[in-house]
């Protein structure tokens, strides 16, 4: 770690150009290898090439978009200055160019042309967003292409050399969106990491695919150290009442927690299931497990194993309520279970039914009372024990939507101790403008 921190530190390290600003007035950064032609086209042969993370000075660009040498996207061509002071034309599909101020959203302002101090008592980077823009060729008549874009959060050490990572993007495959971003140092080194979540969403498919990433400055470049999908499911294409996995980031560690809803002939709890249904039906388990980050290894290693458990509840009904054989207001009635009696929810299952002629879903639970009866109830009637998800779930059994990908939350599913600061917050952005 200490080689890697110092080969880091060298290449950040030069107070003679932090004198001066860092980024030109319209900057332009490699999101690969580009070649730099003499003209806007692709018609001469050029072996001036610059690695990933060079910074150019945008000069000016062609009027319209040219298709790329498969004809598969159409991009602008940028006149641009290198590094070396040569002037030059690349293709925009290799370049991630400044987002006007205008267009960078409300939460992207502090980390667009900001300095951040993201260790002590080291240089400062300066961050920016920049963008992709494009079209996808896909018709002869040019407002049938669909647009093509994607946004960078972009670092760019005081030697002029950037590190990139992408935020958000849309094309006509799909599209992802930044939901969360923070600077934090949660592994102890004193260097912050990055900590973004995205969600994306795949043309055709109503599920939401929320991932969680971090990033770790190592030997001058930034490295993906931990992803985990979040997303829950309950069967292809939708999405579970849970929604997302809960994760929690202390320093040095990476709990995850969720309730998951699988195929009951998959349950893995010592309760009965009552199977009867592979599409009406899911039982419910708890699951948790946790990483822990090796300095060794520089990344997150498994710490816990995954274990699972039943969910625990409590009936919400003054006058008590009828547990019953079937899910049926017409099953016979097995106990009368009291207001406040303790429950094991074991299995979610749903009925569509006609009201007021009306299409409408019910749901009940599978539960196991005190008394060791097993049963189903009214999923309304259960307050659930789980606090990273009673609230989430009493919303959704007390108003089920007919159709679950119309289900949504926007409650907070990424959490982190108190004492894990945002950089930024404290004072470490400055404005480089």
């Amino acid at each position: 770690m200490r080689q890697l921190l110092y080969i880091l530190l060298t290449f950040l390290a030069s107070p003679i150009i932090l004198q001066g600003q860092i980024l030109p007035a319209y900057p332009a950064t490699a999101l690969n290898t580009v070649t730099l032609y003499p003209d806007s086209s692709f018609f001469e042969h050029s072996s001036i090439v610059y690695e990933e993370g060079a910074l150019f000075e945008v000069l000016g660009e062609t009027r319209y978009e040219q298709e790329d040498a498969a004809q598969n996207q159409k991009f602008k061509w940028y006149l641009v200055k290198t590094p070396d002071g040569k002037k030059g034309w690349i293709f925009g599909d290799g370049l991630a160019v400044l987002l006007p101020k205008e267009e960078v959203k409300d939460d992207l302002k502090k980390y667009h042309r900001q300095k951040i101090v993201y260790a002590s008592r080291e240089e400062a980077l300066t961050a920016w967003i920049a963008s992709i823009e494009g079209r996808d060729n896909l018709h002869e008549e040019e407002h049938l292409n669909p647009l093509y874009k994607e946004q960078y959060l972009v670092l760019t050490s005081p030697l002029k050399k950037s590190v990139h990572i992408q935020l958000s993007g849309f094309s006509a495959m799909g599209s992802n969106e930044l939901q969360q971003l923070r600077f934090t140092d949660i592994n102890g080194d004193n260097i912050a990491e990055i900590v973004l979540v995205r969600n994306s969403n795949d043309v055709g498919s109503p599920l939401e695919n929320r991932s969680l990433e971090i990033y770790a400055f190592q030997a001058g470049s930034i490295v993906k150290i931990f992803e985990e999908r979040m997303t829950l499911s309950y069967e292809d294409n939708q999405p579970a009442p849970s929604l997302f996995k809960v994760i929690n980031i202390s320093e040095n560690t990476i709990r995850v927690g969720f309730v998951d809803y699988v195929a009951c002939k998959n349950y893995s709890l010592a309760l009965e299931t009552n199977e009867v249904s592979k599409t009406q039906e899911r039982c419910m388990e708890y699951a948790t497990y946790t990483y822990v980050w090796s300095k060794a290894q520089q990344s997150y290693k498994l710490l816990y194993e995954e274990s699972r458990s039943a969910l625990e509840g409590t009936l919400n009904a003054a006058k008590g309520y009828a547990l019953r054989r079937e899910p049926s207001f017409l099953a016979e009635s097995i106990e009368q279970v009291p207001n406040g009696a303790a429950l094991k929810i074991i299995k979610h299952y749903e009925k569509i039914i006609k009201q007021n002629g009306k299409k409408v879903l019910i749901p009940y639970l599978y539960v196991k009372t005190d008394a060791g009866n097993y049963g189903y109830l009214h999923a309304d009637k259960v307050l659930f024990n789980n606090q990273e998800y009673a609230d989430l779930l009493q919303r959704f059994y007390k108003n089920p939507p007919l159709l679950k990908e119309n289900w949504t939350s926007d409650a907070t599913f990424l959490f982190f101790k108190k004492d894990l600061e945002e950089v930024v917050v404290n004072g470490g952005i400055k404005n480089e403008e």
